[in-house]
């Protein structure tokens, strides 16, 4: 990860969503580290940002128009690898500027948030409190959207996500407290 271009990664893309109008905020590993050490996590190798599928919906071919316009290259994640899909767009994948990122966008269901995995069979769930109010954190000297209980999200999704983690330790990050498999969505 190169921090100068995951920067430019992350502006060009949030330039454009904020040139469109559309609310959006960083997510996951980028949020860890916009909180906890106040930059990108060295070993992070893809920029996160997420929106609630309604209002990706609407804007979804805008939003790939005008990153290809800005030079990014964007693909839709609109299925699932292994499993029918019912066409309806869930993230973008970016690369810019030599980086990777991910538009990723959260979908109501049975009163929470979920996101399909593109490469399994499951979906990460997490309480929809967390997207019912966004709050501001500075980030790179700009301001960003977060979920307002970004402790209680990253808690969440990462267990002690104060406590940084040893490359060794990686291999299950991400904590993922509720998974809901094929069978049950």
């Amino acid at each position: 990860m190169n921090e100068i271009n995951f920067k430019k990664l992350l502006f060009t893309i949030a330039d454009v969503l904020e040139d469109i109008g559309v609310e959006f905020f960083i997510d996951s590993g980028t949020l860890l580290g916009a909180i906890r050490e106040k930059k990108f996590i060295k070993s992070d190798r893809v920029l996160n940002l997420a929106m609630l599928q309604e209002n990706l919906i609407p804007v979804a071919k805008k939003i790939e128009s005008r990153l290809i316009e800005k030079g990014i290259k964007v693909a839709v994640i609109d299925h699932r690898h292994r499993r029918p899909w019912d066409g309806s767009i869930y993230a973008f994948k970016v690369r810019g500027y030599g980086e990777c990122g991910e538009l990723t966008s959260y979908r109501k269901i049975k009163g929470k948030r979920a996101v399909p995995s593109h490469l399994n069979d499951y979906w990460a769930v997490v309480a929809t409190r967390f997207f019912e109010e966004l709050d501001e954190i500075e980030f790179y000297g700009r301001t960003f959207k977060k979920p307002k209980d970004a402790d209680g999200y990253l808690t969440e999704w990462y267990g002690d996500w104060r406590t940084p983690m040893k490359l060794s330790d990686c291999t299950d990050s991400v904590r993922r407290p509720e998974l809901w498999w094929e069978e049950d969505d």
